[in-house]
């Protein structure tokens, strides 16, 4: 599953060059120019499988600790194995996500890390070698855990942020003389779809292009939707201030 996340994510993106969707077949390493001043160096490409497959089992594995903490303790064995030639941090940290979800601590993979852990990526860094040099897993699970508090505060206030901006759009819209019902329900799938095209919302609403146009175009007049191409023909559209909420958490 891992594999198949990592060759999706590496379509089109950074690293996309460096074997997607593939456990590594040569050394990498990380800071420095080569492994002899590097400031970390992964197993050898020969023992990733191994490793990858103890850590598979241990996932699988009963165990007694809160799975907040196994969650911890998984992304950092996958960092220090760094089963991938680009893209470990990515699949690093979905892997929390996905674990949380796994073990039922949430419904849905609601839980980003990302942020929190850049907004102290230094000390992130010197928990991981910390647990890799000294052993020192307790100061790495205390520092991890703040991490999740600070996510989840941040979840809590773009969800906030959310609530606020579609009814607040949603009221926009409903005022107008010209919505219609296609306008409206439009405007209900944007927080599923926030990009959409005119043949991707004829699809999506069941309903003709010259409707779907119209749906789109009365959205872009009020500033719901803009468009992102600046071409004449194949527009994209997408809900900018919703997407801008996301993307600051």
């Amino acid at each position: 599953m891992l594999c198949a996340a990592h060759k999706r994510l590496m379509t089109g993106a950074r690293g996309k060059g460096k074997r997607p969707g593939e456990i590594r077949m040569s050394q990498n390493w990380i800071g420095g120019t080569r492994p002899g001043n590097a400031r970390f160096v992964p197993p050898p490409a020969d023992a990733v499988a191994g490793c990858l497959a103890d850590l598979e089992h241990w996932i699988h594995a009963p165990d007694s600790l809160p799975p907040l903490v196994r969650a911890g303790l998984a992304h950092v064995q996958f960092e220090t194995i760094h089963p991938f030639l680009d893209g470990n941090g990515r699949i690093g940290r979905l892997l929390i996500t996905l674990l949380i979800e796994h073990w039922g601590v949430m419904r849905s993979p609601l839980l980003y890390l990302s942020v929190a852990i850049k907004r102290q990526q230094q000390e992130y860094y010197a928990r991981l070698a910390a647990v890799r040099t000294e052993g020192d897993w307790e100061g790495w699970t205390a520092f991890f855990l703040e991490c999740v508090r600070i996510a989840a505060d941040d979840g809590v206030a773009a969800a906030t942020r959310i609530f606020a901006l579609i009814c607040e759009d949603r009221k926009r819209l409903l005022a107008h003389r010209s919505a219609t019902v296609s306008t409206v329900q439009l405007f209900e799938i944007l927080p599923v779809y926030p990009i959409v095209t005119v043949a991707r919302v004829t699809k999506l609403l069941k309903i003709s292009k010259p409707t779907a146009t119209k749906a789109i175009a009365l959205l872009h007049s009020l500033k719901v939707l803009e468009e992102t191409t600046g071409l004449e023909r194949d527009r994209v559209y997408r809900y900018r201030r919703y997407l801008e909420v996301l993307a600051t958490e």
